[in-house]
């Protein structure tokens, strides 16, 4: 009796996790952003002449770089009060060649001989920088004209050390993964903008996000920077701000093995930042901050291993209590598998079926690369590098 307990408390765990994850935070901090002392954001709308840098980084990017060069260049901000530096983690295509290519119109290349990473090449970049405020984005994601624009308005207000706007992603092939990944991020978007009613949004943007120059710490080679540098500016007694308008597009991979393996690196290096950050969790120090990220990071982060121990937990109940049910989870988890790997692309062309399946597939997946990522940080494995997946397969 006393194992059954145990078992059905496991079960519940994961329950609660999950809802308090999806449902319970978000309504939470809604209701939170409703009553906040800073019902209106100070914004100043006009472009002054404000110095922007705005940091490229690009590996092998040679599809997109030239279209994004030209998309940073056309934006609504004063020329000469714009730098571009184009940072190349080593690349072995034309990335280099493209970049220099716009010398003339004041582009600037840093080129990383050896592949270094994303963040050891920012931290190269912000040594050049010369901008008061520095914007960072990726080669393959496109802004709007206003893009940078709705991102400087925010540093009117001095508190504000971090502004971050959204990506949506652009569907290709039969686009499960893209509207997955955008029905994601419209839950992190309605979060970070309740957050940001405080100042205290929980991490930007990587391909969308802008910072005051003197507020950048330098990276360590395994950091992730969009985690991170938003956690050193709050450290710092600055603000973190969401900016509903300023947002780019990125082409997503159909490829949910690309995804599984993003998932499972972006779940080991936020682990591993969250634990060489754990003095932030500490709310007589940091106050709302803390809760945010108590509930936005740790507790979105344990889900997949509660759930599992909750799934694990109920199957040995079952098999103590009613045997027949063990035997019918186990029948079902062999349907689930077919549905997965024959059904499925059988039914391919039955949109209305394999639709739901394909969903279900990628729930899976991403439940198990976090599982993955997990087990990478627990192991010690650091993430630094990697390559976008063009394959779109």
């Amino acid at each position: 009796m006393a194992l059954d307990g145990i078992l059905i408390g496991v079960i519940m765990t994961g329950i609660v996790a999950t809802f308090y994850a999806y449902l319970g935070f978000p309504a939470i901090a809604a209701l939170l952003g409703a009553v906040s002392p800073r019902h209106r954001a100070i914004v100043d709308r006009r472009l002054g002449r404000r110095k922007v840098t705005v940091i490229i980084s690009a590996y092998n990017e040679e599809r997109s770089l030239e279209t994004k060069i030209r998309n940073v260049l056309a934006t609504d901000h004063p020329r000469d009060r714009l730098q571009i530096l184009v940072v190349s983690d080593a690349s072995t295509d034309r990335t280099n060649d493209i970049a220099r290519s716009f010398e003339s119109q004041g582009v600037r290349l840093i080129v990383q001989p050896i592949r270094r990473g994303k963040s050891l090449g920012l931290n190269d970049a912000m040594e050049r920088a010369r901008g008061d405020i520095v914007v960072f984005t990726d080669a393959n994601a496109s802004f709007t004209a206003q893009t940078i624009p709705r991102l400087l308005r925010y540093f009117t207000d001095p508190h504000v050390g971090l502004v971050t706007g959204y990506t949506q992603y652009e569907t290709r092939g039969s686009g499960e993964v893209a509207r997955a990944t955008n029905l994601y991020t419209s839950l992190e978007r309605a979060i970070k903008i309740a957050e940001s009613r405080w100042g205290c949004c929980v991490g930007a943007d990587g391909a969308v996000f802008a910072m005051r120059r003197r507020l950048f710490r330098p990276l360590r080679h395994d950091d992730i920077n969009d985690f991170v540098i938003p956690l050193s500016v709050i450290a710092q007694g600055a603000e973190c701000i969401f900016a509903s308008g300023a947002w780019c597009e990125e082409p997503a991979s159909d490829s949910v093995g690309s995804e599984f393996r993003r998932q499972a690196r972006i779940t080991n290096r936020t682990l591993r930042a969250l634990w060489r950050h754990v003095g932030l969790l500490n709310p007589f120090r940091y106050g709302l901050f803390a809760f945010f990220l108590f509930s936005h990071k740790i507790v979105r982060f344990l889900v997949p291993v509660l759930m599992t121990g909750s799934v694990l937990a109920l199957g040995l109940l079952a098999g103590l209590r009613w045997p027949s049910l063990a035997v019918a989870v186990i029948v079902v988890a062999v349907v689930a598998v077919l549905a997965r790997s024959v059904v499925a692309p059988a039914l391919a062309s039955w949109g209305i079926v394999a639709r739901p399946l394909r969903m279900v597939n990628i729930a899976v997946t991403m439940h198990a690369a976090a599982l993955q990522g997990w087990w990478h940080f627990l192991c010690g494995r650091r993430d630094v590098v990697w390559q976008h997946d063009r394959s779109g397969a």
